[in-house]
């Protein structure tokens, strides 16, 4: 920081921060060959290493773009050899559920897409939250073409929505 008056150079004051950032910060200087025009100020370079969390990399199964008539039809293909009888015995209970838990595992194996999400993805966005922001966004812009008419309904649609989103 340059003084207006005498030009001397002085320091800030302030300067925000907390014990637990002092083990992340790499480097903390400034460079005044990248000072702006007419100003008193020089650019504070600080360079901080954060650790950003990974997400787990193996392939998971895409439940959200499941063809569920192609699933159930699998799995009726699979099932459709073992007839329904009684389960007396826990033995035969035993060995419908190993039947059963074998069918439903192939047609999961067979028809779930698998995807390999990006290690720093948002698991929790949607393709529902992306249609609404785009909705949202939509009417942003018709509320700003109507900004001359304040009581112009798509204002208050615009209100709802975003309390929504």
């Amino acid at each position: 920081l340059i003084a207006d008056f005498t030009k001397n150079w002085t320091r800030p004051d302030n300067i925000f921060g907390t014990e637990h950032i002092t083990d992340a910060l790499i480097e903390c200087t400034m460079n005044p060959s990248q000072r702006g025009p007419c100003t008193d100020h020089l650019p504070i370079i600080t360079i901080i290493e954060l650790k950003t969390p990974k997400m787990d990399k193996t392939p998971q199964c895409n439940w959200r773009n499941v063809d569920w008539t192609d699933f159930n039809d699998k799995l009726k293909t699979l099932l459709s050899p073992y007839s329904a009888i009684p389960l007396a015995s826990n033995d035969k209970f035993q060995i419908a559920a190993k039947r059963m838990t074998k069918a439903i595992t192939d047609t999961i194996d067979q028809c779930i897409p698998h995807s390999r999400p990006s290690p720093h993805s948002k698991r929790w966005w949607t393709k529902d939250l992306s249609n609404f922001c785009r909705h949202v966004n939509h009417l942003s812009c018709q509320a700003y073409q109507m900004r001359a008419i304040l009581n112009h309904p798509c204002h208050d649609e615009l209100k709802r929505t975003r309390h929504q989103y």
